[in-house]
């Protein structure tokens, strides 16, 4: 079982509940998250999907994280757009899609950043 942040997992739930998820891509989101490598049985797009959320959860909390250690600019659009020029050839979601899930991970992790 794979070690993840509290913080990388309450973005990636925030954006499952921000987007409309129903529970089994919470699910999906969760085994993920803790088990990557996993076979899944599950239809390609919401395994997609949960990839994705799944990765701009973890490169933006560690976009988010560098930026403030070398106290360099952590705004949102900043963290949104290192995510999309990351992860611009993730394929299987469509780009309205991915921008949508890149949003709403990157609002919960300015919001996470803020309490700590």
């Amino acid at each position: 079982m794979t070690e993840v942040p509290a913080a990388v997992e309450r973005a990636a739930l925030a954006a499952v509940d921000r987007i409309g998820g129903d529970e089994r891509l919470r699910a999906d989101v969760l085994a993920e998250l803790y088990a990557p490598d996993r076979n899944s049985d599950r239809y390609v797009d919401v395994v997609a999907v949960a990839s994705l959320i799944v990765a701009v959860a973890t490169l933006g909390w560690t976009i988010y994280q560098d930026r403030r250690a070398n106290r360099s600019s952590a705004e949102r659009e900043v963290v949104a757009r290192q995510i999309r020029v990351a992860l611009s050839e993730k394929g299987g979601v469509p780009a309205q899609q991915r921008d949508l899930v890149i949003e709403v991970v990157v609002d919960q992790i300015i919001a996470e950043g803020g309490n700590r």
